[in-house]
């Protein structure tokens, strides 16, 4: 369990469950959803602003974000697209819980991390960078 403080701050677009949402905070995770900020039914394109704006990387399962190769990262906290299988918060959460206590803003930082439920593949510019187990 982290911290009230936790190693890294989250922006959760509306593809992320709401519901995954307030468990990840009920453990301590500092994370807001587009909900709260009222950008429900927006582009990509404005919750990657979004998060850059609020300094927080954004949370997603949305796998659109992974083929965005023109995407330019440089200066953005970083964007995690978790596509691990079963959608449930049940499942999105486990492993959340178990990323969390692994990255933290750095290793997110100008990259994009696709997390499935066995690894994390870190990429830059549509190309991978470096993969690691779960």
């Amino acid at each position: 369990m982290p911290s009230k403080k936790s190693r890294i701050q989250l922006y959760a677009d509306e593809c992320f469950p709401v519901t995954a949402v307030m468990e990840l905070k009920s453990f301590g995770y500092s994370i807001i959803h587009a909900f709260d900020r009222k950008l429900v039914h927006k582009s990509d394109r404005l919750h990657l602003k979004e998060s850059k704006k609020l300094k927080r990387a954004l949370i997603t399962l949305d796998r659109d974000f992974i083929s965005y190769e023109q995407v330019n990262l440089n200066a953005h906290p970083g964007v995690i697209v978790i596509s691990a299988g079963s959608a449930t918060p049940k499942n999105i959460n486990k492993i959340c819980k178990k990323l969390l206590t692994i990255i933290n803003s750095d290793s997110v930082k100008n990259s994009l991390l696709r997390v499935t439920s066995s690894k994390i593949i870190k990429m830059k510019r549509g190309k991978i960078v470096s993969e690691r187990k779960l």
